[in-house]
Parts: C-alpha cells; structure tokens; sequence
C-alpha cells in the first residue's frame, strides 16, 4: 500500500469543487478595463477582489514607464543575476532603499525571496518558531532548512504569551530564535502585535523577527513603507520581505534588512538569486515609476483616501450587523459564514448580482471558518461599496435560512460572541432540526436499541453488530486514563414508514494527532510522548472507534431522502462535537467514494482522506486446505508452500473460547505490547488489560493461540502467537493480534497466523474475513483482496495538526492532509 496520502489530492478535491461551482479558476473578458469594473462570464462585474489597493497599475506614469523600458530594452533581459543585471535593478534598489531606510535585495516574486532567504539566514544552530497562520511561501522555505535538522515549532496565533514561554525554553538551546509571521495576515486581514515583538527583541538577544508584509506595503506608513515599519525604524534583528506586485502594482518582491551584512550574503548566496529568471525590463520600469510615487507626498494622499474608504467600509458592515471576523486598518475584510456550502452560494448569488468576492475555504482557513473575503481598493466609490454590501446584507440571511445555519452556528465556528442586537431576521436562529417525513433518533447506549433493529443493518461489517458494541461500552468507561473512556452515541435517521435512511454509531476519545502519519513521523513524536505522555493528542468524535473497522455509516441510497437525512446526522453530529468539546470529526471508513455524498460533505466543511487499504476475503468458497490451497494464484502457491506450510508442523494450535486464568490472559496482554511497540503505521494509545480480560470471557470472541512445539529455552512452553477474533452472524474479524518475536524470522509466526485465521474462519462456517489494515502483501497471497478506504474529516482547530506538519517536513509520507495554508 502507498502511505502517502497527498495534501494536494485535497486541495485538488476542494478546488475542483469550487470550478465546477462557478466560483473559482474565472477569467475576466478579452474587453479592456482601466478600474474597478471587469468583465467576468460575459458580465460586468465590480472587482472586489483586487489586492492593488491604491490602484496604481492604472496611474498613466506608470503604464508609459512600463512601457518606455520595453521600447528601451526589449521584452526580457535574459540573464542570472549572479552574471549581470539590467541597469534598472540598480536603480530601483536605490529608491527602495530611500523608502526602508535599510538595505534592500529585489527578487522576481516573494515566494522566491524566502527561498532565497531563509536557508541563508537560518542556520543550523537555530530555531524556528513559526505562527500558525504565516503564509504558506514561508512554510515552504522553512522546508528547506527542516531537512537539515533546524528545529522548527508553530505557535498558536498571535499568541504572544505562548511565544514568550518558548522563547525561555529555546533560548539556552539555540544561538538564535526566529519568529516567523505576517504584518497583515492574507485572510482574516488581522495584523502582527509589532510593538510586543519589538519589545521582546529588545527583551531576548536571542530573538529575530522575520516577517512578510506582503499586504501591508504602499498602504501604511511614511513614503508606504509598510504596516510593520509604520511606527518602528527597522530592527537590527530583523529581516522584512515584501511584495512589490499587490498595492505597489508592479512586479517581484524585495528584501530589507537590519543588518546590511545579511544583506550582502543572501545578495550572493540566496539560491534563487543565483539560477532564477530576473524581473523584466517592463517591470522594473513600472517599479521605478512607483517608487517615485512613494517617494512624494502623493502616497500620503493616496493612503487617506484608501483608508477613507475602509472607514466607510467599516460603518456599513456596522450598520449592517454583518459578522466580520476582525477590526483593523487592513484593506482585507472577511465576513464568517462557517460552512462551505454557505460560502459557495453567497459567492455565486454575489456575482449575480454583479458583485465579484473571493471565497476564503479550506486550505486557506479551516473548513469550518468558510468566509466571504473582500477588498477594498482607492478606487472604489462609495456608491459601490454601499450597494455591494447592501446585496451581501440581503444575500447572507436568505442563504442561511435555505441552509438552516443560525447566525449562533456562525460565531460559534469561530469562536466569536454572538452579538445581542442584529438586523438579519430573527427567523434565521430557529434551529432546523426537523425535517418533514424524517425523524432523528439519538441514543446513548447500544442497550436501548433492539438488537434486531441494528444487526439487520450493521451485521456482517465488522465487529460493531449489537453485541460487538456492547462489549466496547463496557469496557471504555470509568477507567483511570483518560484515552480509555469513549462516549458512545447512536443515530437512526427514519421515514414516515419507520425505515432506516441514516445510521451509525459515534465515539468520543481521546486520540493521538499522529495516527495516520508515518512511522518516522510516530517515531519523532513518541520520544516528546516520553515527557508528555499526551503531547500531540486531540479529542477526537469518530463514526465507529479506534477499535472498529468497517463501513460505521449506513445510508440508503435508493430512498429519495437520504441526503436530508445526512443533513439530520450532520447537525447532530455537530451539536455533539460542541457538547464534547471535540476538536476533530472522523467519519470513516468508506469503501470507494460516492460522488453525491463527496460533494454533500464537501459543502458541510469536509474533506477527504485517504485511509490505508482495507482487506477482505469475500468468500470461503472451499472446503478443506487443499482446497484453500488450489484457489490460490501459482505464485501464492508457492509462497504459501515454502514461507508457511513448511513450519505448519512446528506450531500447535489452540482456540480458547473462554478463559478466566488471569495468568495466561496476561501473558496475551505482553504479547499484544510486543507488537504494539513495533507499531507506529497506525498509531493509537495501548488498549486497556481490562479489554482483554473481558475478551476472553465473551462467548463473541475466540481467542487463537499458536506454541511452538519445541522451545528448548523453556521447559515451560509458552504461546508464540495470540489472536482476538470476533464471530458475527456471518462473518470471522481477526481484530488484535500478540506476537513473541523472537523466532519470527526463523518460522514465519504472523504469516503461519494469518493461515490458521483463515481455516479457522472456514471451520466455524463464516462467510467472509474481514483482515483490516496495513500488512497487506501477506493478506493478498491468502486471497484477500484490497479495499480503497476513504475518511471525512472536519476541524475546528488546526494547531495541533499544523505543529505535526512540522514533523512531516522531515518525512513527506504523511498521510492526512497535515498543511493548513494561510
């Protein structure tokens, strides 16, 4: 099986949605524009998407610079700069330097600045501490450095308390600490708290401050020198880089310097620098052009009049009682709509409307901080701005009564109070929870469903019939560690008939955030686990449980309203995550993917994951051994001959239906460690001594136990090998397995029990086996066939599992979608 499960098969899942929408990957028309109006399907639509903000690509001088460099030079120079650069670079590195007052390097895009800067800058003997929303250029370039083994840590956003403590830890370790972050964040257009972190440089000789200020530049400042240095001249311990193609309306990306030294090195070492394309003749002449602007007293005019526009953004948004996620001079304005499909239909009904606005989705935030992202420019008129936010104040609460989200869901997906006064309608926070000819049934225990009703649609896919749940409930509860108490919750979704439509069973726990990630990932991790036991652990709401596999959701497609009664499962399962204080939502294991429900969970603020293959042995169509034997292909014949039935004679095997010695249960407990030890493709908390206990006890379960016949270091023979099994009705599910290691090389201990589950399974007249995960070169030689296994997940806080993205850097098989962008 393939491990790695791309971040970018989710993103492409996402995006894709968003294309297929109409929302996203648009054109404008071949028509020319020269303001804030384009053309967009045919249409003319005001741009509220632009991050020009002062509206310079349209200023006359600059167009006629631009141009004058191409009359003068061509289209291209084409050369590294490491070789010779084109006059203009020289000139314009001295106006940049006029607007830093500090040493600047240009670069052809931003994206390519950190390339070139990072790896020069960070070095081995540091650290790096990263916020959790840095822009996704920076993380990249962090990459760089990661390989060769510079520490890198996030930290919680904006959380300048948190940064402080690490600082304190760090700084006895590391020569030097950089801090990573914007000056306006790209999304949520909040901002970096500058002064606190000029203070701590001031406070920590360790310290450094690197920072994109990317949306802050032109905008801010004396001569627009940017939101970070509008009130601070730059810090010797600081490195600036910023973007000359968004309000400076040229092209490229500079780099400023506190100290002219680091300057010079990235100048003549910083990778990109030395092979990369440079920026074109028409580009540097356009920035020439721009910087004079700075340089006068019109980019003070300018600023005001754009801040005069966000000023009266501001009051409408106010008016308007629109829920804006954050207050700040920044040109970025983001209203909350939590869920994706809310964001796909007020993006479209915009447009509509003629109304052009980003939609801000996962991976750019998390899915369920879905936005409306807008910006405003110099040269929006006022009007604009009142009838386009007049339209989303229409917009948004009609798509929320048609979704059924409250504005309650809204501000509680963020994290925001609920304001006590709003003009959106009141009707809107009437909860939706029922919908016509469907009824939601939630229980808390397996014990007050009738047995019948859950077997008939759950027996046969794994070890959650009836009775296989009620043995978890028993076990999972009033334990002294926290990983080993679950909630349990039942949802049945029926008819006006009384049929089942929806179905499952849900597990609250506590998880570790590294599950899925690879071994050297788990590995990393479990070292930090040695100190904090609970490092890197989430609470985790999950169809099925850590101790279940198999399809835990059951949906009837043929009736004509299973996708209302999704909606019903999903509502609750979301009011439940709240109860539970869950970070996560799991919904797993789907065999395949269906394109209907894809896209329903997609519009709820899922996406999907890639689980490893499941395996199955759909049919025990064979009688005897050798039976079992000539089904097989001529290769597994002859690997089942010589790798397991050569030692078949060596192994006595037992099955033990019931066993209440505590010394032999015990012992199955040290063989089931031994192997949990070796375990980190999928790793989970150790189960509890009391599941094996009450195993060996259920007539469920059967417990197989392999010895060797000969064990000259013992006089005693102990097993080599023991297998939990469950037994439904119609199906055999080998579930935990313990292994003594010691002769496994020399006699093939799990492929000899993998064999003797198979005929085990045939002899008690069961249908089909289910294998599970992982290990499934050997399950394939005995016939199982692999199962492509997808999950949903949902989140509503990414820290955790953007620190473990950290750890992936070092290790790219990871296989959630570990990288949150910002």
């Amino acid at each position: 099986m393939n491990k790695h499960h791309s971040f970018h098969d989710t993103v492409d899942q996402i995006v894709t949605y968003g294309i297929d929408k109409g929302i996203l990957h648009l054109y404008t028309g071949s028509k020319s524009f020269d303001g804030t109006a384009i053309i967009v399907n045919n249409k003319p639509i005001i741009n509220f998407g632009s991050c020009s903000y002062l509206g310079l690509e349209f200023d006359p001088r600059v167009k006629a610079a631009a141009c004058e460099a191409i009359n003068e030079y061509g289209t291209q120079f084409s050369a590294s700069r490491a070789y010779i650069s084109l006059g203009l670079y020289r000139e314009l590195e001295h106006l940049l330097e006029e607007i830093f007052k500090a040493k600047v390097v240009i670069v052809p895009t931003t994206t390519l600045g950190h390339m070139a800067n990072i790896p020069v800058l960070v070095e081995d003997d540091h650290a790096v501490i990263m916020d959790q929303q840095v822009h996704n250029s920076v993380q990249t370039a962090v990459n760089l450095v990661k390989t060769s083994g510079v520490h890198v840590e996030i930290v919680r956003h904006n959380r300048m308390d948190l940064l402080e403590e690490r600082i304190k830890v760090l700084r006895h370790k590391y020569k030097k600490i950089w801090y990573m972050a914007d000056g306006i964040y790209s999304m949520f257009g909040d901002c970096s708290p500058v002064d606190r972190i000029f203070e701590m440089m001031d406070q920590y000789p360790e310290l450094h401050y690197y920072v994109d200020d990317a949306h802050g530049m032109s905008i801010h400042g004396p001569n627009g020198r940017g939101f970070v240095l509008s009130k601070h001249s730059i810090h010797p311990k600081m490195a600036l880089v910023t973007s000359l193609n968004k309000a400076f309306a040229s092209g490229g990306g500079a780099l400023i310097f506190g100290d002219p030294e680091l300057a010079r090195k990235v100048g003549t070492v910083g990778g990109p620098l030395l092979s990369s394309g440079p920026i074109q003749p028409s580009g540097l002449g356009a920035a020439i052009a721009v910087s004079k602007i700075h340089l006068s007293n019109e980019i003070t005019e300018m600023q005001a009049a754009l801040q005069e526009n966000i000023r009266y953004t501001k009051l409408l948004l106010d008016q308007y009682k629109l829920p804006v996620v954050s207050e700040t001079g920044a040109a970025i304005f983001f209203i909350a709509v939590s869920l994706p499909k809310l964001g796909h239909k007020i993006v479209q009904q915009m447009l509509d409307k003629g109304f052009y606005v980003n939609l801000g989705v996962f991976p750019t935030v998390p899915m369920k901080q879905t936005g409306i992202r807008f910006t405003i420019t110099r040269l929006h008129t006022k009007e604009e701005i009142q009838q386009m936010i007049a339209s989303l104040a229409v917009i948004l609460p009609t798509a929320m009564n048609e979704e059924g989200i409250t504005l309650t869901d809204i501000y509680k997906a963020f994290k925001l109070t609920v304001p006590e006064q709003s003009l959106m309608t009141t009707s809107i926070e009437k909860e939706k929870t029922l919908i016509p000819s469907l009824k939601l049934e939630h229980y808390a225990s397996i014990k007050n469903i009738e047995k019948k009703e859950w077997d008939v649609l759950f027996e046969g896919k794994g070890s959650f019939d009836w009775e296989g749940i009620k043995i978890l409930e028993d076990v999972f509860k009033n334990n002294a560690l926290p990983e080993d108490n679950w909630n349990f919750d039942y949802l049945i979704v029926k008819d006006h008939e009384n049929n089942p439509v929806v179905a499952t069973f849900l597990t609250s726990g506590l998880w570790k955030d590294d599950m899925l990630s690879a071994a050297g990932i788990s590995a990393q991790i479990e070292n930090r686990r040695k100190d904090n036991p609970y490092y890197l652990t989430s609470k985790v709401l999950c169809s099925g449980s850590l101790l279940t596999e198999g399809e835990h959701l059951f949906i009837n497609y043929k009736s004509p309203l299973w996708e209302k009664g999704m909606q019903l499962v999903l509502k609750r399962i979301y009011n439940l995550q709240d109860y539970y204080k869950a970070e996560h939502i799991v919904l797993r294991d789907f065999h395949g993917i269906h394109e209907e429900l894809d896209s329903l969970m997609v519009d709820n603020g899922f996406f999907r994951i890639q689980m490893p293959d499941s395996f199955l042995i759909p049919s025990l169509n064979w009688n005897t051994p050798q039976d079992l034997y000539e089904s097989l292909s001529l290769n597994n014949r002859n690997h089942l001959r010589k790798k397991v039935l050569r030692h078949s004679q060596v192994f006595e095997v037992e099955v033990i239906n019931v066993s209440s010695w505590q010394e032999e249960i015990e012992y199955w407990y040290d063989l089931y460690q031994s192997v949990k030890e070796k375990s980190l493709e999928l790793n989970t908390f150790s189960l509890p001594f009391k599941l094996f206990r009450q195993l060996a006890l259920d007539e469920n379960w059967e417990t197989l136990q392999l010895t060797l016949r000969d064990q000259n270091s013992s006089n005693e023979k102990k097993p080599c090998c023991v297998v939990f099994s469950y037994k439904s009705a119609s199906t055999y599910v080998p579930m935990i397995i313990g292994i003594d290691y010691t002769h496994n090389h020399e006699f093939g201990i799990y492929r000899q029990a993998l064999y003797q589950i198979v005929l085990r399974a045939r002899k008690t007249g069961k249908q089909k086996i289910l294998l599970g995960f992982s290990a499934g070169i050997e399950k394939q030689k005995l016939g199982a066939v692999a199962i492509k296994t997808y999950a949903y997940m949902h989140t509503t806080d990414s820290f955790n599992i953007e620190e473990l993205n950290a750890y992936s850097i070092l290790d790219n098989t990871t296989k959630l979608p570990v990288k949150i962008l910002s």
